[in-house]
């Protein structure tokens, strides 16, 4: 996550481009030991950095 370069494929430009239209639509992402947007641990991260769980 602090790497300058990042591979942007084309579900992620449809993702970028059109947003997600449900939460199983994210790609799950590795956080702290858990995964955050993940349909079978339903952790999202909040846009102040915090993760909260649905």
């Amino acid at each position: 996550m602090l790497s300058e370069v990042y591979r942007l494929t084309e579900r992620g430009m449809r993702l970028r481009d059109k947003g997600l239209d449900q939460l199983t639509d994210a790609p799950n992402l590795p956080i702290a030991g858990t995964e955050a947007y993940s349909p079978s641990a339903p952790w999202v991260l909040l846009e102040d950095g915090r993760l909260a769980r649905l």
